[in-house]
């Protein structure tokens, strides 16, 4: 029995000579090289459908101009849901006026918020060096949030290539902001 090792033993040796030969930051190399390939593929693929290496910015712009007509949809979605828990608490008036509570509450509250799109420009002009600043990163932001609900969180489940392919759009914003958003250099 003696020279012989035991299993515990082979196994522990293994791990020992394989974390030596293996870098230890190799865990943010691949972080890097998946999110990089996936990135750079996104930024190609822009590159050549529009025949501009700087495919991002002419999007990052819309997104930019975007933003007072978004910022008065959100305000409207906002409005209208509160005006309807709101117009919850008129059910109990008699006959149809019970019945129009909700219904009217969230629509004329959806109407108020429907003209929010000049007061959210005319703040955005009264605020101009930071606006201009920050509102690339708030619209990328809020894009980032969807391309996060609609395709990361739903496919983290799912094989390797699949979920590269899904990281796709993410890791294309986030590249186009840090290159194209005067915000970036915040």
């Amino acid at each position: 029995m003696t020279g012989r090792l035991g299993r515990a033993q082979i196994t522990a040796g293994i791990t020992s000579a394989a974390t030596a030969l293996v870098p230890q930051d190799s865990k943010g190399r691949r972080w890097l090289a998946y999110n990089g390939s996936a990135a750079l593929t996104g930024h190609g693929a822009l590159w050549l459908t529009t025949g501009n290496p700087m495919g991002a910015e002419p999007l990052m712009a819309a997104a930019v101009h975007s933003v007072p007509n978004c910022g008065a949809f959100v305000i409207t979605c906002a409005v209208a849901y509160g005006g309807w828990k709101v117009g919850g608490f008129l059910r109990g008036l008699p006959g149809l006026l019970g019945l129009a509570a909700r219904p009217a509450a969230a629509l004329g509250a959806a109407f108020w918020g429907q003209g929010t799109a000049p007061l959210i420009t005319d703040v955005m002009a009264a605020t101009e060096p930071w606006s201009s600043m920050l509102l690339p990163l708030i619209a990328a932001g809020a894009l980032a949030g969807v391309c996060w609900w609609a395709l990361e969180s739903r496919t983290a489940a799912w094989r390797a290539p699949v979920r590269w392919v899904a990281r796709i759009p993410l890791a294309t914003l986030a590249l186009g902001v840090g290159l194209y958003a005067p915000g970036g250099a915040l």
